[in-house]
């Protein structure tokens, strides 16, 4: 079953949406509506990293796996964590922009792209 809805291209394009829509939900909370305890410090960096290893993950599983797309989804993950990080700035209340948040989110879609670029033998460099 699992396999058959990884080979489901509207499964995989509908998985993908869904993923980049509860990133801009989660990052459009208001800082007074977030969780306040912290595991430990920094901990919202690994909550970018991961948001970001799996949108990358999801629109790899619904692209074909090329060179191109596998640096296209590195460059869209890069525009897309930046942007919402001036979405934050502007239009988020008690929310900024954190260079930090984008620069962990980047990290986030890299590692994707080196996981899936070391199971994968099209997308080898």
């Amino acid at each position: 079953m699992i396999r058959n809805l990884l080979q489901n291209k509207f499964f995989l394009l509908l998985s993908a949406i869904l993923w980049t829509s509860i990133i801009f939900w989660g990052c459009s909370m208001p800082s007074k509506n977030l969780p306040s305890v912290h595991p430990f410090p920094h901990f919202d960096k690994i909550i970018h990293f991961t948001f970001f290893f799996v949108f990358y993950i999801r629109w790899y599983l619904f692209c074909p796996r090329t060179k191109f797309y596998s640096m296209l989804l590195i460059l869209l993950s890069v525009l897309y964590g930046f942007a919402i990080e001036y979405y934050q700035m502007y239009f988020v209340i008690g929310r900024s922009f954190d260079v930090w948040d984008g620069l962990f989110d980047t990290l986030g879609a890299v590692v994707a792209f080196l996981v899936v670029s070391r199971k994968s033998k099209v997308v080898s460099f």
